[in-house]
């Protein structure tokens, strides 16, 4: 454990990270001074902070270590106190959560398990593999739109798009239905940072209750009229100790394509490269989630008494794991701080690890693939039409509102 002084300036540093808008332009410097500082930091905010990838990752597999979100609520775990500089208001914040806890998102075992073998049936490497012809087809065609114009958002015209439109196939949404979402993930994805404020909270309450509503509705019309559709196939699972309620109800994707086309575009010889060779799309998406990953933080909260780094854990102690600092560890990766879409040995932890790991990651990988191959291969020119594009004010997952290119 580092000592008072360097817990001070380390703590500063955190603040920083969490709370500076300023800093979310490019917070990987700072993400390398705390790592350097104070790589496992009792912070006074009451969270043991990690930012070193082996500590990150022992954390992630830990099975002592969950979400714990019904487990606070139920009572059985304290609820940690608000530090000063953050703007939530707790009963808000306890209404959220409380309409979030049917979520896989954050359940903890035996609940997760169920909602997990549930949910993975539509992830298996096979049929996410089945997938990528269909994937080819939808970001040809949008690119056949983005090809009508000199200027065009990418973020508007393929990265929020085109997970939409995937997911919005297994599930079997309307296509009608599909661009309102769009707003609606935003707002839920505000409510998720650290920096959340009463009205993030609000307005991710709102937007619980209309999808909510509008999932019970598909849920009861697939009832009536089963499809060909994943949500078909999960209300009809049923057996002894297997069912779904209807409580059980695209962000990272879009942000994969948004931050890893600026990336590419800001490193103008390894998009070079990757156009030159195609074959480098499963090295190259990894290199682009390491990069700049999609997701920036991630947590955990101790089910049961833990020693983990070196440092005790009671029940109801969080752990806050800087995934995207964890990504350019010098320890685990050699020359982080070089692009490298070639880079072999290549693990980020930027959809997690252990059972609570993005289930979507291989269909995000897949999509990411096709996405960059046929974007390359489309346009032999795309520039950048402003020099510093809108980043949204999240961290916990980071991405662009927007990335204006220039397409020959």
């Amino acid at each position: 454990m580092t000592d008072t002084v360097t817990d001070t300036a380390a703590d500063n540093l955190l603040l920083r990270i969490l709370l500076d808008p300023e800093s979310r332009r490019d917070p990987y410097p700072l993400y390398q001074e705390l790592r350097e500082l104070a790589p496992v930091l009792r912070s006074s905010m009451g969270a043991l902070v990690l930012s070193r990838y082996d500590d990150c990752l022992e954390v992630l597999r830990d099975p002592r270590l969950g979400r714990g979100t019904r487990a606070r609520l139920a009572g059985e775990l304290p609820i940690p106190e608000m530090p000063a500089g953050f703007d939530v208001d707790l009963e808000q914040s306890r209404e959220f959560f409380e309409r979030a806890t049917n979520s896989m998102l954050f359940a903890d075992p035996p609940d997760h398990t169920r909602l997990r073998r549930l949910a993975s049936r539509a992830f298996t490497p096979q049929r996410v593999e089945a997938l990528r012809p269909a994937v080819q087809a939808m970001v040809d065609e949008l690119l056949d739109g983005m090809a009508e114009k000199e200027e065009v958002d990418v973020i508007e015209a393929l990265a929020f798009p085109l997970p939409v439109t995937v997911i919005g196939e297994l599930l079997g949404v309307p296509a009608a239905d599909r661009a309102a979402f769009q707003p609606l993930v935003g707002a839920g994805v505000a409510a998720l940072d650290p920096t959340a404020s009463s009205d993030d909270l609000a307005r991710a309450i709102v937007v619980q209750d209309e999808m909510a509503e509008y999932f019970v509705d598909l849920v009861a019309e697939r009832r009536r009229r089963p499809a060909a559709d994943l949500l078909s196939g999960l209300v009809a699972a049923r057996d002894e100790d297997d069912a779904l309620s209807d409580d059980d109800g695209f962000e990272t994707t879009t942000n994969l394509i948004g931050n890893g086309l600026l990336a590419l575009l800001r490193h103008p010889d390894q998009l070079a490269r990757w156009r030159g060779d195609p074959g480098l799309a499963r090295s190259g998406v990894e290199e682009l989630l390491r990069w700049d990953s999609p997701v920036h933080l991630n947590g955990r909260t101790a089910l049961e008494p833990a020693e983990v780094v070196g440092e005790r854990l009671e029940p109801g102690d969080f752990v806050t794991v800087l995934a995207a600092g964890a990504n350019r560890d010098p320890a685990r990766f050699a020359d982080p701080e070089v692009f490298d879409v070639g880079r072999a040995d290549n693990a980020p932890l930027s959809f997690g690890w252990g059972i609570h790991n993005c289930l979507g990651a291989a269909l995000a990988r897949m999509e990411g693939e096709v996405v960059f191959n046929a974007l390359l291969a489309r346009f032999p020119t795309i520039e950048l039409a402003v020099d510093e594009p809108e980043r949204k004010p999240t961290l916990v997952l980071r991405g662009l509102a927007s990335l204006p290119v220039r397409l020959a």
